[in-house]
């Protein structure tokens, strides 16, 4: 994929454990290794840079970007070449705690490894959850209340501290705590008022974790995002949810697709897109299919 092309690589040096600065060499060493006729590494040093170097790259003649961090990274790239109407292809290096999207795509989760895996592989079209009520987009997934107050809580700090238990610290304190909310959501034009805490919509979450193939089952291919309610507050009625999302087969059940979905809430709730907080509802999401290729190994199913 990478070879006679003109590269950027958009690196982020707060990801994950090991600091993005330090593989800046690296990664233009590996590219150049893996085939690239120009590679240029930018690392960045605000959360602006991503976005206004993949809207750009088209424009400066480079054929491909590599995001080279966590899902944040990933999606302010996917954002950037979205906005600039490029079809430009984005690979990923995955630097970051919880790395989503890689995992979706089954890419290895040393960077290096990836890669060498992206050299080999081929474009495929992802969906994109458009949220023009924050002016953002999102790739895996986005929603209001427990699972925004959890990315909340799992801070950078935790996260450089605790890796992945951080999420799950963060999510049994929060799990306690939960409030019902008078909620009003519209999904493709149908509105509902009910009594809930969270609702999340899915766009890509196929993934295999520990050998195993979890879920929520939703497709980044369908032109569809899948929506789901969480009604009951309470520690172990949160968790019986969690878990029947996880299981891809169950999750079926609990998940609503729409292309369109607006959710107001009273009070206002916390809000989430692909992990990282970004203020409080209301809350407008919108599907647009096929939207940007990312770079896929050669066994990717979809």
């Amino acid at each position: 994929m990478f070879a006679g092309r003109r590269v950027l690589a958009v690196l982020n040096p707060t990801s994950g454990a090991r600091r993005g600065a330090d593989l800046a060499s690296e990664l233009e060493e590996g590219l150049r290794r893996l085939g690239a006729a120009e590679a240029e590494v930018r690392v960045t040093e605000g959360p602006d840079d991503a976005l206004a170097w993949a809207t750009a790259a088209g424009d400066e003649g480079f054929e491909l970007v590599v995001a080279g961090g966590g899902d944040g990274t990933v999606t302010a790239v996917a954002q950037g070449v979205l906005a600039s109407g490029a079809d430009v292809p984005v690979a990923i290096a995955p630097l970051g705690t919880g790395n989503g999207l890689a995992r979706v795509l089954g890419l290895p989760l040393e960077p290096e490894e990836a890669l060498a895996a992206v050299a080999e592989g081929r474009a495929v079209r992802f969906d994109v959850l458009e949220v023009p009520s924050h002016g953002l987009v999102s790739l895996l997934f986005c929603g209001a209340g427990l699972d925004a107050k959890i990315n909340e809580d799992a801070d950078r700090e935790a996260k450089d501290r605790l890796g992945f238990l951080a999420y799950v610290r963060a999510a049994l304190g929060a799990a306690r705590d939960v409030e019902r909310h008078d909620l009003t959501l519209t999904l493709d034009g149908r509105t509902s008022r009910l009594r809930g805490h969270t609702v999340i919509a899915f766009n890509a979450t196929r993934l295999e974790l520990l050998g195993l193939e979890v879920g929520p089952d939703s497709s980044p291919h369908d032109g569809l995002m899948d929506v789901a309610v969480m009604r009951r507050p309470g520690a172990w009625a949160v968790l019986r949810r969690a878990l029947r999302l996880l299981d891809r087969r169950a999750s079926r059940a609990d998940l609503r697709p729409a292309s369109r979905l607006r959710l107001e809430a009273r009070p206002p709730l916390p809000m989430q897109v692909d992990g990282d907080p970004v203020g409080e509802t209301p809350l407008e999401v919108a599907v647009s299919p096929a939207a940007v290729a990312f770079v896929a190994p050669p066994d990717y199913a979809g």
